[in-house]
């Protein structure tokens, strides 16, 4: 099986179906910003921030944990054994999310003065959560299809969730947009979900066994899935109140032209290395396969970043608008950073692999978390310059506790 992955043929086969899911979600994720942008303003660029985060908040805890966990025990499963990590996992995922949305609730009930602070209406904490639960049952199913291989199946679900995304941005009333959209994402979350738990393959029970290897991935949901996110919220906020709101959809629009790198480069090393890592782990080809997914993502997203640092200009007035542009120090400081979460995402993925949720858990205090701490300290206030050193900061410190917790692992595979 790992010959035949390295067939150069083979390989820019599946090389392409990564590249392909990556560009179908960044440019739905694209064209509804610039809708927004243009029919709201940089206010309604933000509020689908918010509102994107607040989703991730929940459906993180699910996907960065159980979801990961999911396509990596599924890689490595017959067919029949699969069927049972799908329903455990989706069992786990929706108590999870719904925990998390009821949290969010009970919040929205309190009236708690944060999240005014975080421009975040009533209503929209609960909509957030509900749609979360929904959203996060369809990226399970995602991960089922992930582990499975059924890469050209993934690329058909992005190619739709962009369309639809897209086309509620474009009608929806501008003040009912956000709303919309969330709404539209749980809607066709739930359809797939449970199109995929009917079309798997049915199979023995074994689903106890299959709880308890999931759940070695929970550690790792709870960091990613609540830090990051909650992590993100926080820093638009900080920002808006330290500079402007204007600033913080400038701070949006830095975050979303990266990912057009950044995206990618995970695509590329969840669907076509996070499955040859977990299968190699253990054995003589675990370092080639680490230093083949390094060689696949970093000279690349080198590359791509010093293009669009070149295109600046036009790039943010095409995507976002005239007021949108930011400095060129800030916009190289901030790619940078992007350069090393991407370096960052190497080891991440190797963790991944090694099944090492609480060594995931441990790094994460180190990126996000460690950026929204920054502008708390002062950052946010001092120019969009100084967010964005903030920014490189944090992703060299995640890079290298990651690297020093895969490095520590390897030595002792055991």
């Amino acid at each position: 099986m790992a010959a035949s992955l390295r067939h150069p043929g083979s390989r820019a086969r599946r090389l392409l179906a990564p590249l392909g899911i990556a560009v179908a979600g960044l440019a739905g994720r694209s064209a509804v910003d610039k809708l927004l942008a243009l029919r709201a303003g940089a206010g309604g660029v933000v509020a689908w921030g918010q509102m994107a985060s607040l989703l991730d908040l929940v459906t993180g805890v699910v996907a960065a944990g159980i979801g990961s966990g999911l396509a990596v025990l599924v890689a490595g499963a017959e067919p029949p054994r699969r069927a049972a990590l799908l329903r455990s996992a989706l069992r786990l995922g929706g108590a999870l999310s719904a925990l998390v949305a009821a949290l969010l609730c009970a919040v929205a009930a309190w009236r708690a003065p944060w999240a005014a602070a975080l421009g975040l209406p009533r209503d929209d904490l609960v909509l957030g959560g509900v749609a979360g639960v929904a959203i996060s049952l369809g990226s399970l199913a995602g991960s089922y299809w992930l582990g499975a291989q059924r890469l050209r199946l993934q690329g058909l679900l992005a190619l739709l969730a962009a369309a639809l995304a897209t086309l509620v941005a474009g009608l929806a009333p501008p003040g009912r947009a956000v709303q919309l959209l969330a709404g539209a994402q749980a809607l066709l979350s739930l359809g797939v979900a449970a199109w995929t738990l009917r079309v798997a393959p049915a199979g023995p029970g074994g689903e106890r066994g299959a709880r308890a290897q999931l759940l070695r991935y929970l550690p790792a949901g709870l960091a990613l899935g609540v830090l990051g996110p909650a992590s993100m919220l926080a820093a638009r906020a900080l920002t808006a109140q330290g500079l402007s709101w204007q600033a913080a959809g400038t701070l949006q629009a830095l975050w979303r032209v990266s990912d057009w790198v950044t995206s990618i480069a995970a695509s590329v090393l969840s669907v076509l290395y996070l499955p040859r890592l977990g299968r190699a782990w253990g054995s003589a080809q675990w370092a080639g396969e680490l230093r083949a997914a390094a060689w696949a993502v970093l000279p690349a997203s080198a590359l791509a970043l010093l293009g669009l640092l070149w295109l600046r200009v036009p790039v943010f007035e095409a995507l976002y608008g005239p007021g949108f542009v930011p400095g060129a120090r800030a916009t190289a400081l901030f790619f940078g950073g992007s350069l090393l979460r991407v370096a960052a995402w190497v080891p991440l993925f190797a963790l991944y692999a090694q099944g090492r949720g609480h060594a995931i858990a441990l790094g994460e205090f180190a990126s996000l978390p460690l950026f929204a701490v920054l502008l708390a300290a002062g950052a946010a206030r001092a120019g969009l310059a100084w967010i964005a050193a903030a920014w490189l900061l944090s992703y060299a410190a995640y890079a290298a506790v990651n690297l020093w917790l895969v490095l520590g692992a390897s030595r002792s595979p055991g």
